[in-house]
């Protein structure tokens, strides 16, 4: 499912993909709002080249292998993470924004009051590793879909693809690459609470 926002607004450095789908790209039905939903999904996802289920059965086989029960651990921290790491990681760099540009809004998963849900969701990671002798960051491919609550209806969606995250002195290795992949949900949490304050001016 993909849920977005108009996506000319998107101007992450290293990020390719930028279109404009369907909607208010002015995001004029956000005017007088104080609160914004947010949802997060991460249905058919893609795991690189891979599909989720099969790069997550890949990996846990392949770590059990090594240890026994490090691929289960794995494989719940993978999951797990997204409530724990990326999502907070998100609505932290879109409150900040918010916050600065002083548009007197705030987002999360807990606005159940609000009158639209901003849906986030991330159609493909690319987790990246690190090696030592060579390193490759991770990316993400994201859709926005803003929804009008009450009736259900797409107000404006779009998506941003290869949203990077960098660690600068990095040293965490492939066995858990969440403190790099956090960096592309605060990317773009910083990118979608930017174009939301310019299109309140």
């Amino acid at each position: 499912m993909a849920v977005a926002f108009v996506v000319a607004i998107f101007t992450v450095p290293g990020a390719s993909g930028q279109k404009c789908t369907d909607g208010d790209k002015t995001l004029s039905f956000l005017r007088g709002v104080k609160s914004i939903n947010i949802e997060y999904t991460y249905d058919s996802m893609f795991v690189g080249k891979k599909h989720e289920a099969d790069y997550v059965s890949e990996k846990v086989a392949a770590y059990n292998k090594k240890q026994s029960g490090k691929g289960d651990r794995w494989a719940e921290k993978w999951v797990s993470n997204r409530a724990s790491i990326y999502e907070p990681m998100f609505e932290e760099l879109i409150n900040k924004v918010l916050f600065k540009e002083k548009t007197g809004m705030t987002a999360g998963k807990d606005k159940s009051d609000a009158k639209y849900t901003l849906v986030v969701h991330t159609d493909m990671t690319e987790p990246g590793f690190n090696a030592v002798v060579m390193k490759v960051d991770p990316s993400c491919n994201f859709d926005f879909y803003w929804i009008e609550k009450e009736s259900g209806k797409v107000m404006a969606k779009g998506y941003l693809d290869k949203v990077p995250g960098h660690v600068v002195f990095d040293s965490d290795y492939d066995f858990d690459p969440s403190n790099r992949i956090k960096e592309c949900y605060a990317k773009v949490g910083k990118e979608v609470g930017k174009y939301i304050a310019k299109m309140r001016k």
